[in-house]
């Protein structure tokens, strides 16, 4: 029994490939970077855009996103793939020359981004929690949008671009100790002071203090 494909099943789909055939084009005529306009398509042809007028403007439905998370999973592969492209490109070698870049400034990005932002936070009222949570979801960037800027404009090699790729780097390491002291948080009901908040650090301590011990191999 042959299967029946329906006409709009894949209607997601080729509006956000018809889209990015546009917005590339167009932006670069416009010496504007496509990442602005691959945002500003989102939000437009998004639920939350056009799509909140289609079910009073019928024709509005066929160019605006009916299922969101379909086009999502496009979106993650794509951000996997420059990932893995960024990754290939960063060598160990490379990696040690920026150590002071990455663990220096990125690590001073990080703590003053979610110092500021959480305390204005807990002015506004926020309990401490709280606070430490918005604190760090806006201390991060988007190593997705950010690279391919620099790489467009040729100024991945430059001072600047090191600067900034390091900063980006400690951002993209630090997603999982932020993510892991949030958890414990949530569980605590914000308790810092929770044992469990330690011992989930404890072994890479441990692992960091032997590794300065041990003398490193010849």
């Amino acid at each position: 029994m042959e299967a029946h494909v329906e006409p709009g099943a894949y209607k997601d789909v080729v509006l956000f490939l018809a889209t990015a055939g546009v917005v590339v084009p167009l932006f670069r005529r416009w010496k504007v970077s496509p990442i602005l306009g691959f945002l500003g398509a989102g939000v437009l042809l998004g639920p939350y855009g056009l799509g909140a007028l289609a079910h009073e403007v019928s024709w509005l439905g066929a160019l605006t996103i009916d299922n969101p998370q379909e086009v999502a999973q496009l979106a993650e592969f794509g951000v996997v793939f420059l990932l893995f492209m960024i990754g290939l490109e960063l060598s160990w070698e490379r990696l040690s020359r920026m150590r002071r870049f990455v663990f220096g400034l990125g690590a001073l990005q990080v703590a003053i981004g979610m110092s500021v932002t959480g305390s204005v936070a807990m002015a506004l009222g926020q309990p401490l929690a709280a606070a430490i949570s918005i604190g760090a979801a806006l201390a991060l960037s988007s190593t997705a949008i950010v690279m391919p800027i620099l790489t467009e404009q040729k100024r991945q090699h430059s001072l600047a671009g090191r600067a900034t790729f390091s900063v980006l780097l400690f951002q993209d390491l630090a997603v999982a100790p932020i993510l892991v002291t949030l958890t414990l948080l949530g569980r605590r009901g914000g308790d810092i002071a929770s044992p469990n908040l330690f011992l989930a650090f404890a072994p890479a301590m441990v692992a960091r203090a032997r590794r300065r011990r041990d003398p490193a191999p010849p």
